[in-house]
This record gives structure tokens, sequence and C-alpha cells, in this order.
């Protein structure tokens, strides 16, 4: 281990990815399966990250329900790097506790915290950019967040504002942070991709643990205790009542809500890479072959005088569509879903009433 300590990764794969239904189920969830490649995306996550840390410090953060599924996934990570959370509590509490065993492994440790459902096709420009990321939070003690520099004015994404530039021994610019922003309507959004500095929020951090644990200690106070009693039992038969104690006072809140919007040692790299979170069937079907009319499609189907659809069959046979434009069409095994694509957001709003058997 070198002096500068452990850099460990940190995968958040606790969601269902309900705006992927009828695909994405409760225990088939988004992570877990092949949308934008040949891989799951939790092994193109784990994948990207290759080179930058060994396999027993890729640590993997998820629910009760799914823990067994990830790890049937990825065997070959040791026994205990796939880490149950008691219940959902948002992103604040689930970085919270990786931090709280990362530092009682190695105190020097540095955690990059990533989503388990990108789309990164440019693994070696994204690991150039967390490099540099893992040295500016060495130097500087910085929270470090990676903004990408936008394609377009897109309104599901947050925005992060840098300011003045920061000297370190990197290659991507990296700048302190203004200001967060959250998901714009299109007006605003077209005046922040014409705005120097500003970029999207990919909801990607690297922080040294011991830095993120001071932030929760300072702006979380009133579960800071119970935080720091996971790192005192970490490894030991009392740690499991340790997180679960943690979770039952800690405030569900994000990581942005919570820390990154209050702390004043944030900083931004501009990463360059192309970047998806893959959060809706518009988003996943930029990776499908698209025809002459503009429609996007996967598997077995036959269009007639339709343009600009989404289509996805993901069952045996054939999927027809005639004289439509601007609608999704997914078709599994037991349910299929059609619905406008300027709707697709709304998709999870389904789930409220179904039988669980379709959830």
């Amino acid at each position: 281990m070198s002096k500068d300590g452990r850099i460990a990764i940190c995968v958040m794969a606790g969601g269902i990815g309900e705006r992927f239904w009828p695909l994405s189920r409760t225990m088939r969830p988004k992570q877990l399966l092949a949308i934008t490649g040949e891989r799951t995306m939790l092994r193109e996550t784990i994948a990207r990250h290759a080179g930058l840390s060994s396999p027993e410090d890729v640590f993997i953060i998820t629910t009760k329900e799914q823990s067994d599924l990830i790890v049937r996934e990825i065997s070959e990570l040791p026994e205990g790097n796939v880490i149950p959370e008691p219940c959902g509590r948002n992103t604040a509490p689930c970085v919270a506790l990786g931090a709280a065993l990362l530092y009682a492994k190695d105190p020097e440790s540095v955690m990059v915290v990533v989503s388990s459902d990108h789309h990164i096709p440019d693994s070696e420009s994204y690991r150039a950019t967390i490099e540099d990321a893992i040295a500016l939070a060495r130097q500087e003690h910085a929270l470090v967040t990676i903004g990408v520099v936008p394609r377009y004015p897109e309104t599901g994404y947050g925005y992060i504002e840098g300011k003045e530039e920061i000297s370190y021994p990197g290659k991507t610019k990296g700048m302190k942070v203004s200001r967060f922003l959250e998901k714009p309507p299109l007006k605003i959004a077209e005046e922040l991709y014409k705005t120097p500095g500003v970029f999207w929020n990919a909801g990607m951090f690297v922080f040294r643990t011991k830095d993120i644990l001071a932030a929760f200690e300072r702006f979380m106070p009133e579960s800071n205790s119970a935080l720091k009693e996971i790192t005192a039992k970490a490894g030991t038969a009392e740690e499991r009542a340790a997180i679960e104690n943690y979770y039952r006072v800690v405030e569900k809140i994000s990581i942005d809500n919570a820390v990154m919007e209050k702390a004043d040692n944030v900083a931004v790299l501009a990463a360059t890479f192309q970047w998806n979170d893959v959060g809706s069937w518009t988003s996943a079907s930029a990776h499908w072959p698209e025809d002459e009319k503009g429609n996007r499609l996967k598997g077995e189907i036959k269009l007639l005088e339709s343009e600009n659809c989404i289509v996805g069959n993901y069952h045996e046979g054939l999927v027809g569509v005639i004289g439509l434009s601007d609608v999704v069409v997914i078709r599994t095994g037991d349910a299929v879903l059609v619905c406008a694509k300027d709707k697709v957001q709304d998709v999870k709003k389904l789930l409220t009433d179904l039988d669980e058997k379709y959830r």
C-alpha cells in the first residue's frame, strides 16, 4: 500500500430502473441488464475501472433484495464487497456507508463513487479523468465531482457551474464549484448550454474518505455518531447492527443536497468523454440501429408508414407497427409498453398500481 492510501471504487447499484419497465423489474434491475452492449451495465461499470484499483477494492452498495443477484453476477469479488443497505435512503447515506467502511480499512484511502447504470464508451479517457480527480482530491483535500461538457441543451440533467480554475498536476481542467443547478426548463437549459464553465452533473465523485467523512460530520451532525459506530465496528460481528442503526436515524437525502451544495472545498473536473446515464428508453435507444425514417429498433420488428419510433422486442416472434410516429413500444414475455416518446419519463408512474407479478 502506498503512503497515499488505497484507491477504492464504490459502485451505487440499488435502483430498479423503473423507467425501463417492462424489461427492468424488482428482481431483474436495470444494472443487471445488457442495455447498451453485450455485458450487463454493472459489468461494464466494473470493467471501466480496470487498472485504477484492484478487485479487492471494488465495492458495490445495493439493496437487500438485490444483493444475492449481484453476488452471483459479479462472483469474482471478495466476500463482503457487496454491501446491502437495510433500506433505501438516497445517495448521501449510501456514500457515507461506503466511506465509513473504507476508512476503517485505510484512513488514507480515496474513494471513487459511481453509479452502475452509466454508459461511457471511451474507457481510456474516463480513466484519465478519474486519475486526475484522484490527484486533485489528494492535493487540495477537495470533494471532486465530474462535470461533463454539454453536447446539447438537456432538461433531464442537473448542471454544475464552475468559477476560477485550480492548478494541480493533471491535464483535465479543474475548477472550483460556484453552484449546483437542478434540472432546468428548456429555456434555461439553452442558456446554460452556451455558458462557459457549465457542465452536466454526472453524479460521479472522488474524495479522500477522511474528507467526505468530515463533511458528513459538519453537514449531517444528527446521525454522525451512528456513522462513526460503523467504522468502529467494521469487520466485527457487530458491523451489521451498526449499519442497521445508522439507517434508522439518518436522513433520506442525496449527496448533492446534503454535502456538495454546502461544502466550500468542492471542485469540478471538465470531462470531455461521452456520457449517458441511460435513464429512459429514449437514451437507451440511442445505442440501437436507426432506419431511414428515424426509427430506433431492437429485435424482430416490421414497420410500415412509421417514423421516429422506438421499438424494442425482447421476446420471440414479431412486433408490427403501422402508421405511428413518436411512440415507444417495448415487448417482453409478459408485458407490453406503449407510450408517447415525450412521456417516457412517466413510465414509472405505471408501476404504482400494478400487480406484484408485473413489478
